[in-house]
């Protein structure tokens, strides 16, 4: 804790010399008359924040032998260059983690866009992106059925901003636009898989060991796929609904595959998918299926390796009243060939219902002139008795400053469901961010 509080410290000081200096550039300003001349545009731009974050959980886990969640001094920096017919966006973070007691760097973007005009004619209907990118479809409010693109769990579970959910990945994206239908395909030239729970953070519970424990494992390199990714969409709008087809070939992106050695690994995945999206009535409706085809294993008796899976996901959303808004989802999740699982599984006991169901409900409230922001966002497992729910309330007054503060709560009847295993792992976390 002593730490984390002179992490603290440092960030606010730092933070409150750049307000101050903000004070003295204003009264610079007033008696500065450059600012009467007409700005010149400018081909480039440059910004970015300092943030400094705080997380804490609420009960003792037994196998993690910090109370912290999160304590991160953060410096994101954005570039974007905007050529005649092109762009080239760049955005990088630095930032210190005091749970680890180490400093990281993520580039979270680093790409070049263009349309494909100077091709000619047929060009003009494509545009491209290649580079480290982050990418996402699909319909769902933070349940994921045809987006296989990485996300980063360990940051959403301990607080960190919504988009940091969403972890890049080094990919070719190119985008063709048609009175037919629309298309957008995503090459990964080398698999990129989810920043998973691996122990750093969080433990979690080992079927096998039938406890819970914190490992901070990684999978090695020799089990590491280094095989492309390919995922593909199709849409097209007819009036107010939007309809959509999803195809994706590559690996489950979380290693729930074993080798015969026990060591964990990842195997190969195919998705076949669709969604549709419209207004209903005062409110919007989405719905998506997609079949998770688990290629290692297409009659469920290999135990080494997940079932395949059909996926659905019902939504809607709509303001209940003045700056409310409230939607809810209902997902299902059902296991092929469950028989043979449970037949030839290393811990029977501990395998999923066949047919897995979730309910999410979200509150989203809107006050002080929209400088507040009040989020509730709960998952229910009805199969599993087991929840999560993320509480956030984020207050920005003025464009140069956010403070965010809220909670992860995790609760279950069971100790090995999927939520449930992250019983002590609930926290409450703060964050401040000075945006220049």
């Amino acid at each position: 804790m002593t730490q984390l509080f002179f992490t603290i410290l440092i960030c606010l000081s730092i933070t409150f010399n750049v307000f101050a200096q903000d004070e003295f550039d204003a009264m610079d300003d007033e008696w500065n008359m450059d600012g009467w001349e007409e700005e010149e545009s400018k081909d480039y731009s440059i910004n970015g924040f300092l943030e400094v974050a705080a997380g804490i959980r609420l009960s003792k886990d037994s196998v993690i032998s910090t109370d912290k969640t999160l304590a991160d001094l953060r410096l994101q920096f954005q570039y974007d260059y905007q050529f005649d017919a092109s762009e080239l966006s760049f955005t990088a973070d630095t930032y210190y983690d005091g749970v680890q007691d180490q400093t990281r760097a993520q580039i979270r973007e680093a790409a070049w866009q263009s349309n494909l005009g100077f091709a000619g004619d047929w060009g003009s209907k494509f545009d491209v992106k290649l580079g480290q990118q982050v990418l996402t479809w699909g319909t769902g409010d933070y349940v994921f059925l045809n987006d296989l693109f990485p996300k980063d769990y360990q940051s959403f579970f301990s607080g960190r901003d919504d988009e940091y959910l969403k972890a890049p990945s080094l990919s070719a994206k190119l985008s063709g636009y048609f009175d037919l239908v629309n298309i957008d395909l995503v090459i990964t030239p080398s698999f990129t898989p989810d920043v998973y729970i691996n122990g750093d953070y969080f433990s979690f519970f080992s079927p096998l060991a039938g406890q819970q424990i914190a490992p901070r494992f990684d999978v090695s390199s020799s089990l590491k796929p280094s095989s492309p990714e390919y995922a593909v969409r199709l849409y097209k709008s007819i009036g107010a609904t939007e309809y959509a087809g999803y195809f994706y070939n590559g690996y489950f992106k979380t290693p729930s595959s074993i080798t015969e050695a026990f060591e964990p690994t990842f195997s190969k995945l195919k998705v076949y998918g669709a969604s549709v999206r419209s207004t209903l009535g005062v409110g919007l409706f989405n719905a998506e299926f997609a079949y998770y085809d688990s290629v290692d294993d297409s009659n469920g008796t290999n135990p080494y390796v997940p079932n395949s899976q059909s996926r659905w996901l019902i939504g809607y959303e709509q303001e209940l009243v003045k700056n409310l808004t409230g939607s809810m989802q209902w997902y299902l999740e059902h296991t092929h060939d469950h028989a043979a699982l449970i037949d030839h599984s290393f811990a029977p006991e501990y395998e999923v219902a066949q047919n897995r169901v979730w309910f999410t409900q979200r509150l989203m409230y809107r006050a002080m002139q929209q400088t507040l922001t009040i989020n509730a966002f709960n998952f229910y497992s009805t199969t599993d008795n087991d929840g999560y729910l993320k509480l956030s309330a984020s207050y920005s007054p003025v464009d140069t400053w956010q403070l965010t503060a809220g909670a992860n709560i995790f609760y279950g009847e069971e100790g090995h469901t999927f939520f449930g295993q992250f019983e002590d792992a609930t926290n409450i976390f703060a964050r401040f961010r000075y945006f220049y």
